[in-house]
């Protein structure tokens, strides 16, 4: 509970503590190195500018980051260690500090622990099993699909928005669960095709074909009939997918290309100016804590709706304006292709990839799913230290005069200032997009690699596949 300022040594004290909360963006700067060198190429760099800032960015925020740079230079072990601890951590946040809530409140939220957003919580499992296969440990990657599928049952459970329930995290979890338990891929993959059809969008040919070969192998003849009914039109003549425990006389496998593509949007700081008339300012000042909050609200919603555009600090001498309220809101970036189009090659083959998961857009959705919320607390909390900055200055013009207000008036505005930033933090090392593209190859070694806009080649060297086996191959361009 917000306790009101009594007269003393309680003033400086606050401001001095204000101060010392005033939020940085230790972490969007520390990415902005991180990233730059990314799309250089240099996953060395990118990994040296990170360790150098340390887990003081955050702890998860930097599990996550290193735990996916990792990932990208082959060493899935390490990663599996450093997303294990972001998922503890993340486990650990669901009991809220109270202290720190209370501290947003009159500082900003970068002294709020951070926490995942959108579908970062998904791709954590994603990750590890990606790396539990690269390691060999196909049982563990098992157990990784499985907690994605019950992540993803979670949030249906709670009536999470759509942005939350892609297609991709079914799919990618049934094609990796089938080796072990058919009947759990086949439930992940239907999911999968649901949540296309929800969309009202096509389903990946190769996605229809796995759930027509495993409806008739379980015996659900009901759902094979109205598979074919729904898409056999669509369905590409002389295509007989092979799931990994059929291996059609031993003689073919699958590879499972998955390209990373990009950066993901960064979310940014902007600079807002909020005109309060002269009612506004003085239900401020009453201290009403009720009507500045429900101030708060209106006020946001007007922001919301482009009321206040074009508004700037030298509104108030044009307007009958008590003052301009000075503000930092988030916005969400922009996010940019790094191509147009890809295709998997093995050998003579070409095989085109779709992408199956649009990481920018997502997390763009859920940003703006919150946005209203966070414009409310960031008023409520500006009028509450301008209010507290009022009080402030009232009390030194009793005791010291008009001058000791005017100063103690411009220190406590300064300290408003310094104290509000917006919280900028995400994932910043994600992908903009996610590709897929699915190879049926014969039985043996293959030369593997990705043809970018029909033009640059770029080689991932031999692979073997062998007969009936399913394997996951994961590349990242920047």
């Amino acid at each position: 509970m917000f306790s009101p300022l009594r007269r003393g040594r309680s003033a400086p004290a606050l401001i001095v503590c204000l101060i010392l909360l005033t939020g940085c963006a230790g972490h969007r700067s520390t990415m902005e190195g991180v990233r730059a060198a990314l799309l250089q190429e240099d996953l060395d760099a990118a990994r040296a500018v990170l360790a150098d800032a340390g887990r003081g960015t955050d702890d998860l925020l930097f599990a996550l980051e290193d735990g996916l740079l990792l990932h990208v230079v082959g060493d899935p072990e390490l990663s599996n260690s450093r997303l294990e601890f972001a998922e503890q951590r993340i486990d650990e946040l669901y009991t809220k500090s109270i202290s720190r809530a209370a501290l947003s409140l009159i500082s900003s939220d970068l002294v709020l622990k951070y926490e995942p957003r959108g579908i970062e919580n998904f791709l954590i499992n994603h990750y590890r099993a990606l790396n539990y296969l690269q390691l060999g440990a196909v049982e563990e990657a098992w157990v990784e699909w499985r907690k994605l599928a019950a992540k993803l049952r979670f949030s249906r459970d709670q009536g999470d928005a759509p942005y939350l329930d892609p297609p991709f995290f079914d799919y990618v979890a049934g094609l990796g669960l089938e080796s072990d338990d058919a009947n759990e891929a086949y439930i992940s993959l239907r999911l999968a095709e649901a949540a296309y059809r929800d969309r009202e969008q096509v389903p990946p040919a190769e996605l229809i074909e796995d759930l027509l070969r495993l409806a008739a192998d379980l015996g659900f003849g009901d759902h094979l009939d109205y598979y074919q009914s729904e898409y056999g039109e669509a369905m590409r003549p002389g295509t007989a997918r092979a799931g990994p425990s059929e291996s059609s006389g031993g003689r073919w496998g699958e590879v499972v290309v998955v390209i990373e593509e990009g950066l993901v949007a960064p979310i940014e700081e902007l600079q807002v100016y909020l005109p309060i008339t002269r009612e506004r300012a003085e239900l401020v000042a009453g201290g009403d804590r009720g009507a500045q909050l429900e101030l708060s609200q209106n006020l946001a919603g007007e922001f919301h709706a482009g009321r206040y555009k074009g508004v700037d600090r030298s509104y108030a001498g044009r307007r009958e304006i008590a003052y301009v309220l000075p503000l930092a809101f988030p916005v969400f970036g922009r996010g940019e292709a790094a191509f147009e189009s890809l295709a998997a090659t093995a050998g003579a083959d070409t095989i085109p990839a779709r992408p199956l998961l649009e990481v920018s857009k997502l997390q763009g959705a859920a940003f703006q799913d919150g946005l209203l919320g966070i414009y409310a607390k960031t008023i409520a909390r500006a009028l509450l230290k301008y209010a507290v900055a009022s009080e402030l200055r009232d009390e030194a013009e009793e005791e010291g005069g008009d001058a000791a207000g005017d100063v103690v008036g411009v220190v406590a505005n300064l300290v408003n200032v310094l104290t509000e930033r917006a919280d900028t933090r995400a994932w910043l090392g994600l992908p903009h997009r996610i590709w897929v593209a699915r190879l049926t190859v014969s039985a043996g070694i293959h030369q593997l690699g990705v043809l970018v806009d029909d033009k640059e080649k770029i080689d991932f060297g031999e692979i073997e596949v062998l007969p009936g086996e399913r394997l996951f191959v994961s590349y990242r361009i920047f």
